[in-house]
């Protein structure tokens, strides 16, 4: 069962814990399909469950997981998220602790979420003042610089919003070479020190 929400904070990443390490290792998955996912809809904060499918490909991903040293899981707060880190989190030996944080959450799309995913939606939507912002969605995913502070073998478990985020806008370097993820697709990421 998911434990207690880890804060938001403002970012240090001048802090010596962070200057002392050369890069940091983390892993990163997106949550398992839901329906809205099958019919390629955008959800952003629409609160629905995984599907058949997606609990099927938590569980495939749980096995490779189980593999590695994962010491904490911070999940979002969305359900389809909690899902699949739960799922994850039984199957592990370690049993790493599922704690939810909410800067987490995927971006909110505002009145997009349950339209089609199209070009011209997505140019409507980017330009829209009712949908997070970038800068928005960046500030508070900057978060993730003070739980790296003490922790080093974590796993996140989000949505494609916030890794393409992390990527284009935070300085993390994926071991996929796409700026988007599939349902339940596993990742390692790495910062280097002072790309912020």
């Amino acid at each position: 069962m998911a434990k207690r929400t880890i804060p938001s904070r403002a970012s240090n990443s001048s802090s010596p814990a962070v200057l002392a390490r050369k890069k940091t290792l983390l892993y990163f998955i997106r949550h398992g399909e839901t329906d809205d996912n099958r019919n390629n809809l955008w959800m952003g904060r629409k609160d629905l469950p995984l599907n058949q499918t997606g609990i099927h490909q938590a569980k495939a991903a749980a096995k490779k997981i189980a593999t590695l040293p994962i010491e904490l899981i911070i999940t979002s707060p969305l359900i389809r998220a909690r899902q699949t880190a739960e799922l994850i989190a039984q199957q592990h030996p370690g049993a790493p602790a599922v704690r939810i944080a909410d800067w987490l959450t995927e971006r909110d799309f505002g009145p997009y979420e349950g339209m089609k995913k199209t070009s011209t939606n997505r140019i409507a939507m980017n330009a829209s003042a009712s949908v997070e912002s970038m800068e928005s969605l960046t500030k508070r995913i900057a978060a993730l610089n003070n739980v790296l502070e003490s922790h080093e073998h974590l796993l996140i478990v989000s949505h494609s919003g916030v890794y393409r985020c992390l990527i284009e806008s935070l300085g993390y370097q994926s071991s996929s070479k796409q700026n988007s993820l599939k349902n339940a697709e596993l990742v390692s990421l790495t910062r280097h020190c002072g790309t912020y």
